[in-house]
């Protein structure tokens, strides 16, 4: 199912009875899917900033009944790169937000000879530009798994 049927499945109400969505457990007409756009704006340096990160491979996941889910994979060519993602994504897990539902994303940074980087829960709004700064650092011989990861939290008003 592409991303225009998910949202018309979401949606979706016939004589003013909405269809109930067994995945959330509610009325679907109580709050709508956002059928909109975010974007994300990376910019990844290396060593220290002195350095463009082109050779980096970003993955950017989603979260579909515990099992994170590549969507997109790329290797950014040009500082800052400007990445569209819809704020609710078909093959997601909806979060209940205050206005509408909404699909948390989690974005991995992997170059050879640096360790991961990793941001876990980006929530995206419609037509808003969230920026992400990121440097690269060299792997220290003796000094394994130091990888950086950043979990930012939920607002306390989303129902996950």
């Amino acid at each position: 199912m592409n991303y225009c049927g998910i949202q018309k499945y979401y949606n979706k109400s016939k004589n003013g009875n909405a269809y109930k969505n067994s995945n959330v457990g509610v009325f679907i007409n109580e709050i709508p899917v956002s059928s909109d756009s975010g974007y994300i704006e990376i910019h990844i340096t290396k060593d220290l900033g002195r350095a463009l990160a082109t050779d980096a491979i970003l993955t950017i996941h989603v979260n579909q009944n515990g099992n994170r889910i590549p969507i997109r994979r790329l290797s950014p060519t040009q500082n800052p790169t400007l990445i569209e993602l819809p704020i609710a994504h078909p093959m997601g897990t909806l979060v209940r937000g205050a206005e509408y539902y909404f699909t948390p994303y989690d974005l991995t940074i992997e170059n050879e000879g640096y360790y991961r980087i990793m941001t876990q829960n980006i929530r995206l709004f419609p037509n808003i530009k969230a920026m992400f700064f990121y440097n690269l650092n060299q792997i220290i011989p003796g000094i394994p798994n130091h990888e950086e990861i950043t979990i930012i939290p939920p607002h306390p008003r989303d129902d996950i």
